[in-house]
């Protein structure tokens, strides 16, 4: 249940897009933005989350890059059972929404799991990750041809910057915990609202979502901000809804 409640949480910021947006054009991009969630398991709150991007661009190697933080905390009686709080940090390159370096930190009760990931783009895509607690360092290397490769933060960033197609299907490449996944995002006219448009999340095959079960994204028209998730797996399901 634990690793459940870790990977729905998770779920949250794995939004992504396929194609490269020039930063000058990032119309739906701002510095200095704080965006606060709550999440429900079916009408039940279970915890908070807080999306924030840096009030200026951090330059390196002479390119800018967004600093973009993500917070995540189990609140209530959920905290008895599954004791989970969780920072995110990227630095995202403002032209390619790729990622250059980032951190991964879950604490779940009186346990640690830290994990820094930084990525190097040559003629392949190295992606080396040190795990804190084992010491270890690891380096996977993948092509660069295919879809967009991106971690949790920087797909936020590709989703958020350009114009989506409300008819295409959106693939990427997700690079998280030291694994690639594939995920695609698909239009869906069901939950559309009026300044609202939605997606149909389809995760990898796992169990946790059976792909006879519905995921869905819902966002502003105007500001591709995340409104809604809704997710459902075999224990139920969870809800990340915007505060106003």
């Amino acid at each position: 249940m634990r690793k459940l409640i870790f990977f729905v949480l998770l779920s949250c910021v794995m939004l992504f897009s396929t194609e490269s947006v020039e930063a000058q054009d990032n119309k739906y991009l701002k510095l200095d933005e704080t965006l606060n969630y709550k999440i429900k398991y079916g009408w039940l709150k279970i915890g908070d989350a807080e999306l924030f991007v840096d009030r200026r661009f951090h330059i390196i190697d002479d390119q800018q890059h967004y600093l973009v933080q993500f917070k995540l905390k189990t609140v209530g009686w959920l905290r008895i059972f599954a004791n989970v709080d969780l920072r995110f940090e990227s630095y995202v390159n403002a032209t390619t929404f790729q990622p250059h370096h980032a951190s991964r930190i879950v604490m779940t009760g009186k346990k640690s799991d830290i994990q820094l990931d930084e990525f190097t783009y040559t003629d392949s895509i190295y992606a080396e990750t040190y795990k804190q607690e084992k010491q270890e360092t690891s380096v996977n290397v993948y092509p660069k041809v295919g879809v967009a490769f991106t971690d949790a933060l920087s797909a936020y960033m590709y989703v958020r910057s350009k114009e989506l197609n409300l008819t295409n299907d959106e693939e990427a490449r997700l690079y998280i915990a030291n694994h690639l996944y594939e995920f695609t995002m698909t239009p869906d006219q069901l939950f559309n609202k009026k300044g609202q448009k939605s997606y149909e999340l389809i995760f990898p095959p796992i169990k946790e979502f059976p792909r006879e079960k519905k995921n869905y994204v819902t966002l502003e028209k105007d500001t591709n901000i995340p409104v809604e998730i809704r997710l459902s797996t075999n224990n139920g399901n969870f809800f990340f809804a915007l505060s106003k």
